[in-house]
């Protein structure tokens, strides 16, 4: 097993994941300085629904909720929401979350996203998007330190040393214990995915009052990437009579997320890497730097193989003053490295290609420049999550959620645990193996009665809920997808037969399309239908993509 340090242990929890926002970000106020209202701190909170002009072409609101809808005593915190306007819009505003638990939908539309969302859905709809509970500019302070930030940057940076199966199952513990202990009298346990559905809820009767219509008709619509899936399905299973269209994205297996471990998570990682092989023959060495002079996908694997075992053996040292110091590159960093990748194959397989390329010939330095100027400023890759803001949020939500469902009760557990998920996954399997089962080690933070969520079973939904994934996704695999549609009747499963997390991240009309007619008739595809993509990374020019695809984060989780 990897020896990999406990910090990274919040991480893991695959259901989400986006590309998170940065740590300097979470619970920030100011997030922008442009526009006519640029800090949520300057826009009044109010129990009603209050649209202001902000940072140029928005319209941003600081709506104060309730903690717990079914006892107003407990308080009230505020959500943070954003609106961007279609320019032919039809007035239906189409909710959206990117992912996490912990991405900001406030930073995801200041950075762009819902011109994409807008484009991809065939520009009629308006997009909301919104900070959950705990999340940047909202309200309840997710954090195990309350009112010590500067103690959990010393834990984390003390954390980790230990090696054995005994020590990270006892620090992981103590972790969860402490973070438990720490929260006896605040508000965190009101920031769980229930009380993030039952505030969508509460915008949506809002805005239909706003719009002169009543308010217990309103439906929702929602479109949810990763984490974001856990939101539509809990949405779905609570509020069947309440949907307009949901639409969900690169799907976690809600079920395992509310046990709180997600061992299948990278079951489809390999299948991300095969197809990284396969484009880069297909391309050949004019366009893939690492295809060299392989007959074949499977030579170019086995060359791949033939470098891990290398650097296992021999890490590339490299004394390059450029980077500061001394360092060396391991089989674990590139793994590391490579499964943030796969999440955005258009985006940077070219990179990955010169980066084996760079490391099959030992040129330490060549590896160290691409791998700077590519790698985001938080990987969405599974080995390298620190104890930071947005990690509390991640691990905290995710605790709530499993709410004493959680399966391990003891060091033995999780060594079980930790075998079989290595066996999903050759190359990712062992790295996250030794954390996921972690994440609530310890934690016993309980949602009030009314936000404690009882589990999916068979429910017959007012419209269907379309469940979209690629085939070979390394984190939310497509089985996941599969999973959950048979809990919801009358849904269909629509698979690209691509990789990336979300199908944004390679371009297709037949998806794009089959989304659009679900968003214009409410009516799903034929279940198992698999779209083709118009292109593949590095085989054709895919540049006008960035890392978010055509608009979806391209999640961590």
């Amino acid at each position: 097993m990897h020896p990999i340090s406990y910090a990274a242990v919040a991480g893991l929890f695959a259901s989400a994941n986006a590309l998170p926002t940065s740590d300097s970000t979470i619970r920030a106020r100011d997030i922008g300085k442009a526009g006519r209202i640029s800090n949520f701190a300057d826009i009044p909170s109010s129990a009603d629904l209050r649209w202001t002009p902000c940072y140029n072409r928005f319209h941003c609101a600081n709506l104060e909720v309730p903690l717990d809808y079914e006892n107003k005593a407990a308080g009230t915190t505020v959500v943070a929401w954003i609106r961007q306007e279609a320019a032919n819009s039809s007035a239906i505003d189409l909710l959206f979350n990117p992912g996490g638990p912990g991405g900001s939908g406030i930073d995801y539309i200041l950075s762009g996203g819902g011109d994409g969302i807008i484009k991809g859905t065939g520009g009629k709809y308006n997009v909301v998007s919104f900070d959950p509970r705990g999340v940047n500019a909202s309200g309840i302070d997710l954090t195990c330190f309350p009112g010590h930030p500067e103690a959990r940057d010393a834990f984390a940076a003390s954390s980790g040393t230990y090696s054995t199966d005994q020590e990270k199952y006892a620090e992981a513990v103590a972790y969860g214990r402490w973070c438990t202990a720490a929260n006896n009298k605040t508000t965190v346990r009101y920031a769980g995915t229930v009380a993030v559905v039952q505030d969508m809820i509460h915008y949506t009767e809002l805005q239909a009052a706003l719009n002169g219509k009543k308010p217990e008709d309103a439906l929702i619509w929602y479109y949810g990437v990763s984490y974001g899936t856990v939101i539509g399905q809990t949405l779905a299973a609570l509020y069947p009579n309440r949907l307009g269209r949901v639409i969900l994205d690169a799907n976690v297996n809600g079920q395992d997320h509310y046990d709180g471990v997600t061992d299948t998570a990278v079951e489809d990682a390999d299948d991300g890497m095969l197809y990284f092989f396969k484009v880069c023959y297909e391309a050949g060495p004019k366009k893939c730097a690492f295809a060299g002079k392989s007959g074949s996908a499977k030579d170019i694997e086995k060359r791949f193989n033939d470098l891990l075992a290398k650097l296992e053996k021999n890490p590339l040292q490299s004394i390059d003053p450029k980077f500061g110091g001394p360092s060396i590159i391991t089989k674990d960093r590139l793994l590391q490295i490579l499964f943030g990748a796969l999440y955005a194959p258009s985006y940077y397989f070219k990179d990955v290609a010169s980066a084996l390329d760079a490391l099959e010939t030992g040129n330490a330095t060549k590896y160290l420049n691409i791998e700077a100027a590519a790698t985001p400023d938080n990987n969405p890759g599974p080995f390298n999550y620190t104890i930071n803001a947005q990690g509390e949020v991640l691990s905290l939500v995710t605790a709530i959620d499993a709410a004493g469902r959680y399966p391990i009760d003891s060091v033995d557990d999780y060594v079980k645990a930790v075998d079989e998920i290595e066996k999903t996954s050759q190359w990712f399997g062992e790295g996250y193996a030794g954390l996921n089962p972690l994440i609530n080690a310890g934690m016993e933070i309980i949602p009030p009665k009314s936000q404690l969520f009882a589990g999916f079973k068979k429910t017959k939904t007012r419209v269907p809920v379309l469940f979209v994934n690629t085939n070979a996704d390394p984190i939310t695999p497509l089985s996941s997808a599969k999973h959950m549609s048979t809990f919801f009747e009358g849904s269909a499963v629509l698979i690209q037969n691509s990789g990336g997390h979300s199908y944004t991240n390679v371009p297709s009309k037949c998806t794009i399309g089959h989304v659009r007619s679900y968003l214009e008739t409410g009516k799903v595809p034929k279940d198992g239908t698999v779209c083709e993509t118009d292109g593949k990374p590095l085989v054709d020019d895919l540049s006008s993509l960035s890392r978010r695809g055509l608009g979806m984060m391209v999640s961590r989780r």
